[in-house]
């Protein structure tokens, strides 16, 4: 019995250390990547990059291209410093360095102000930092593997910054955000500096704005920057929010190759030198739905077909003194359906007696020549093509069980753009940055649509084809005044052929360094920003007559004012308030009415007349407290108080319908190492608290008459949704092998099943009006490796 016992524990034994793979050798990486001057982006040679508390020391000194290669690093987590004479030390903080990609890291350093040489100067460790050097106030940074990292992000970035502060979300389903109480719609995407199409899977299906999952992958990413207010000069034609997205270059070195099967899709993705020797690199990722290929097997219980795909690419090929061009690409394909309930007893609510198809092409490239002209001033010209096929047919049936037409929306629009820009440093500590932009749009829009769902009512709202265009160009600068503050400055002007509309918008942002680890600053913004087409071309009958009287709107404006104060308590943690205002006016709204776009959510037919007629103000403060992670864990604690009020036509100061007055998040990590950090288990978790989104009063007696619910809008927003509490989770175990690195994840969005309200609906069984609630919880199991 007691050998019988010894062998099955002696196996067991070897079963868990082959689980565990058990290796001999430590496993290694290799860290590499450039050093160059921020402002001018000229290679730095012989800059220093160590790798802190290694023993011995590893690092090495940049070549003559500004280069640098450390070899052999054990996986980990690492901090690694650069240094250059005469610029800023940088501390990147808490490296990943697995064993399935070489870690590259392409460094910019920011030059020291004149009068400061010979001083000893504090290295920057804020991993937070925007990568964008004119911004000031209200913006930070954010890492790909912080999407994954972070419960609740989903590996989406738009669901990654609903954890900081300022942002709220809509629900558990959607990807909208809310910023300091502006509707979605007034967030910017901008890709390789290129202005695109809201880049969701389903966009603008619940919220304009929003959609299910972003249409790139992560794999995909680069650091990047996300906006809330007062942003830098070059971002135009948003009023709320800007997503600045960076793709990376593929490495131009070796093929390497990552495969992710999950819950929410299949991903496979490739880089690598176009050949050996070779600095050009391509990047490229397919994904498609696992809904989609279940429904393609016919392994779904529903009639309801829910699926999309994407191929996302980068091609950097550097060309001497020629420049660096690069082709970039972004693409989705999306389609739902779902058939009609012809049974009347199966009928709940309105939408079960409606089919619908729903499809979505969407798509940009570009083409970007960057080229160093000397040691101060460097010139990126990028030729850019985007677009976005929208397109819904509903039918309804009526109460003779007959399939009449509700809705056949055709959204179709482009955009050919050309723009070029060119920094300049004029001195240390001062640079200057102009850009010009060229935009030709093409659309093609027919809508069509029932006033309340009776078929007697359909009639075409928008029929137009054309083109027009628009011009932006800006000017900013950065100035260091004195060894403590900096003034930043520029403005953005634009035209809209459409419309025929010109705005002129200033910026200017400054900094007071009060000591070595405190700062306040202070952030203006006047900002702008266009409608969606289709309200422009809104068609009204008048006496046999047809006109578009929204083509004599003007852009909706906003004045953006923050005052900043940052502590870095320590190497790792911090301390962020922000108080805002924003006085926002020219909005479009109905005449006479409490209706204003500053409430927009989503319409699909919309057909009102506007008039610039409403003006809004949001106020509030943001906090935040972070550890940055350090010894194996991390928290943020971020918490906004705000107000969110318009008035509209009818000269009634309301609430918004995005008044949710406050939200708060705690999200907290801790990573257990085992094995040389060869094995990583990462636990994650984050916790929202956020207050309803507001709503109308709901006219009873008039609702129960029409069997449809029918709004107070003389009470515009008076009621307010209940708050929720939502819990997300996230665990991941990596495991490192010599060759290839693999990751098991499991991320829950809802752990705790927190019912979503979104609102009312006439219900038939009950002949009565009744708060829509759902309980949502999003369980995204995956495995990826890398090798």
């Amino acid at each position: 019995m007691t050998a019988k016992i010894y062998t099955f524990v002696m196996a067991m034994l070897a079963l868990l250390a082959a689980a565990m793979g058990i290796d001999a050798q430590p496993v290694t990486q290799t860290i590499r990547g450039s050093v160059y001057d921020m402002q001018t982006r000229e290679p730095l040679i012989g800059a220093s990059v160590i790798i802190q508390q290694s023993d011995p020391i590893r690092g090495a000194a940049t070549d003559l291209d500004g280069n640098y290669t450390i070899e052999k690093v054990r996986v980990g987590r690492h901090s690694i410093r650069v240094n250059y004479l005469g610029y800023e030390p940088v501390i990147l903080a808490e490296v990943q360095v697995t064993s399935g990609k070489e870690v590259i890291l392409d460094v910019g350093l920011r030059q020291v102000y004149a009068e400061m040489d010979g001083i000893t100067v504090t290295p920057s460790i804020r991993k937070d930092k925007p990568l964008n050097a004119m911004s000031t106030v209200s913006a930070r940074s954010f890492s790909v593997e912080e999407t994954r990292r972070y419960a609740g992000g989903i590996d989406d970035p738009a669901r990654l910054v609903s954890a900081f502060a300022g942002v709220t979300v809509g629900n558990v389903q959607d990807n909208a955000i809310i910023v300091r109480g502006n509707s979605p719609r007034g967030v910017s995407w901008r890709i390789e500096g290129v202005e695109v199409p809201t880049p969701h899977h389903f966009v603008g299906g619940n919220v304009a704005g929003g959609g299910i999952v972003t249409l790139f992958s992560s794999q995909m990413l680069a650091n990047s920057d996300f906006h809330t207010s007062a942003f830098p000069a070059e971002y135009g034609n948003a009023t709320a929010g800007v997503f600045d997205m960076k793709l990376r270059n593929g490495n131009n070195d070796k093929r390497e190759y990552t495969f992710q099967a999950g819950m929410l899709g299949l991903d496979i993705s490739s880089e690598g030198p176009f050949s050996s020797g070779s600095d050009a690199s391509y990047l490229f990722n397919y994904r498609y739905s696992t809904f989609g290929l279940l429904s393609d097997l016919n392994l779904l219980p529903t009639d309801q077909l829910f699926k999309y795909q994407d191929l996302s690419f980068k091609v950097n090929l550097p060309a001497g003194k020629a420049g660096t061009f690069s082709v970039w690409g972004i693409g989705g394909i999306d389609k739902s359906t779902q058939p009609l309930q012809t049974d009347p007893a199966l009928w709940e609510e309105d939408w079960d007696r409606v089919t619908y198809e729903w499809d979505i092409l969407m798509g940009g490239t570009g083409l970007t020549h960057m080229l160093i002209t000397g040691k101060k001033t460097y010139i990126s010209t990028t030729l850019a093509a985007t677009g976005l096929s929208n397109s819904m047919v509903t039918q309804r049936l009526d109460d003779e069980l007959l399939a009449r037409p509700d809705l056949r929306a055709i959204d179709n629009a482009g955009k050919v753009s050309i723009g070029s820009f060119i920094s300049h440093s004029l001195s240390r500590g001062h640079s200057v940055q102009s850009g010009l932009t060229y935009k030709r749009l093409f659309f093609n829009l027919d809508i069509n649509s029932t006033e309340n769902n009776r078929p007697d009512t359909y009639r075409n709202i928008v029929d137009e084809r054309g083109g027009s265009h628009a011009v932006e160009f800006y000017t900013q600068s950065s100035h260091d005044l004195s060894r403590s503050l900096t003034l930043k400055a520029g403005v953005n002007a634009g035209y809209f052929a459409l419309i025929d509309s010109w705005s002129v918008d200033p910026r200017l942002g400054l900094t007071w360094s009060m000591t070595e680890r405190q700062t306040l600053s202070f952030g203006y913004g006047k900002h702008s920003q266009m409608e969606d087409l289709k309200v422009y071309f809104v068609q009204q009958q008048e006496n046999g007559t047809v006109t578009r009287p929204n083509q004599d709107l003007r852009l909706a404006k906003a004045h953006h004012f923050v005052l900043g104060y940052d502590w870095q308590i320590n190497d790792i943690l911090r301390l962020k308030v922000e108080p805002y205002y924003q006085h926002l006016f020219d909005v479009p709204g109905i005449a006479d009415s409490s209706y204003s776009m500053i409430n927009y959510k989503q319409d699909w037919s919309f057909s009102n007349t506007l008039v610039n007629n409403s003006v809004g103000r949001n106020m509030g403060i943001d906090v935040t407290f972070e550890r940055f992670l350090r010894d194996n864990y991390y928290f943020l604690v971020s918490g906004s108080v705000f107000s969110s009020r318009y008035r509209g036509g009818d000269g009634v100061w309301r609430d918004t319908r995005f008044n949710k007055h406050f939200v708060g998040n705690v999200l907290v990590g801790r990573e257990f190492n085992f094995r040389d950090n060869s094995r990583v288990l990462g636990v994650n978790a984050r916790l929202n608290y956020v207050g309803g989104e507001r709503v109308s009063p709901v006219l009873m007696e008039e609702s129960r008459e029409q069997e449809l619910v029918i709004f107070d809008e003389n009470r515009a927003f008076e009621n307010q949704l209940p708050s929720s509490l939502v819990l997300d989770l996230s665990v991941t175990f990596r495991v490192n092998r010599t060759n290839h690195s693999s990751v098991w994840a499991l991320q829950i969005k809802n752990l705790l099943g927190e019912p979503m309200h979104v609102g009312y609906n006439y219900h038939y069984k009950s002949q009565s009006v009744q708060m829509d609630k759902h309980t949502v919880v999003i369980p995204a199991l995956s495995y990826k490796i890398e090798f």
